[in-house]
């Protein structure tokens, strides 16, 4: 089978500008962030962005400049407060947000997944398919029934994914859970998938219970270790919180913001520049976490550290 296999610089030629760009992964897990970077120092324009429930990714797209539109459920730091430059962007006005909840999300890609222009869900009762009309269509029914909605079909020119490992010739393999993921692929007309290692196929054979996206659904592969820092790659390494941290901060104003992209964006332009600014005592410590002083082995053991 034909190697899969591109470069990065590859890989983003194929979002052209104005395509709606699908992004996988959870908040801080599974972003495609390599991928997401290289966008940015393409410079591509005027994105349809449509985000799983995410954060540093989009965020990051938007601050850039790259986005016009985006179609999500949520954008968020979680602990580390609101996604600085989606609220500011939305706020201003110079992003046009269509909001959807989950159920419109996952039922969009599932109508794209079968070839339909739509697909029933329940209607929650919320305002949604008043500020999303272009998303959700009022289905009749008889008195007494649960009133649906037709939940319109989501379907990218392109995704951007990170797993854990795959082959050469595409057979990809996630090592914790995919989240919506194959159904972001199965909806998308063309699939990239950043992974952190490429393993033969027979290895891809002895566990193909863990392959999520067969070859026949990517288009692209791009090996990319740590490809999804300083978000996490389940099994692998954890979110890097420090550097989430950083970037909240940076993104306060303009001018650290600039900084920022700058320093972790534009000038490493190969992912192994990006870490080498990281470090390696960082990304070993993300991977394999903090070890113990000698002082912190002696009290677990019981006993007392010597003067």
């Amino acid at each position: 089978m034909a190697s899969k296999l591109v470069s990065l610089d590859q890989a983003v030629a194929m979002v052209a500008d104005g395509s709606s760009l699908g992004l996988g992964g959870w908040i801080f897990n599974s972003q495609p962030m390599a991928l997401v970077r290289a966008l940015a120092r393409r410079g591509v324009r005027d994105l349809s962005l449509v985000p799983s429930p995410g954060s540093i990714a989009p965020d990051l797209l938007i601050g850039a400049g790259c986005v016009r539109h985006t179609l999500c459920v949520f954008i968020s730091f979680e602990q580390f407060g609101l996604a600085p430059h989606f609220r500011r962007a939305a706020e201003a006005g110079t992003l046009e947000v269509t909001d959807i909840d989950g159920l419109a999300f996952a039922g969009g890609l599932r109508a794209a997944m079968g070839d339909l222009p739509w697909v029933p869900i329940p209607d929650l009762g919320t305002d949604l398919p008043r500020h999303a009309p272009a998303q959700y269509r009022a289905l009749p029914g008889a008195p007494g029934e649960r009133r649906l909605l037709a939940a319109m079909a989501i379907s990218p020119d392109i995704c951007f994914l990170h797993a854990q490992q795959a082959d050469e010739a595409g057979n990809v393999q996630f090592l914790g859970a995919p989240f919506f993921d194959v159904m972001l692929a199965q909806a998308s007309r063309r699939v990239v998938v950043s992974v952190d290692r490429i393993v033969c196929t027979e290895t891809i054979r002895r566990a193909n219970h863990l392959t999520k996206l067969p070859s026949a659904l990517v288009d692209a592969v791009v090996h990319l270790p740590f490809g999804a820092h300083p978000t996490a790659s389940q099994g692998l390494y954890e979110a890097d919180e420090t550097h989430l941290r950083q970037y909240v901060r940076a993104s306060g104003k303009p001018e650290s913001f600039a900084d920022y992209l700058r320093g972790h964006v534009h000038d490493p332009a190969l992912q192994a520049q990006y870490l080498d600014l990281i470090g390696g005592a960082q990304l070993a410590e993300l991977a394999f976490g903090r070890q113990p002083t000698s002082d912190q082995r002696i009290d677990a053991a019981g006993g007392k550290p010597k003067a």
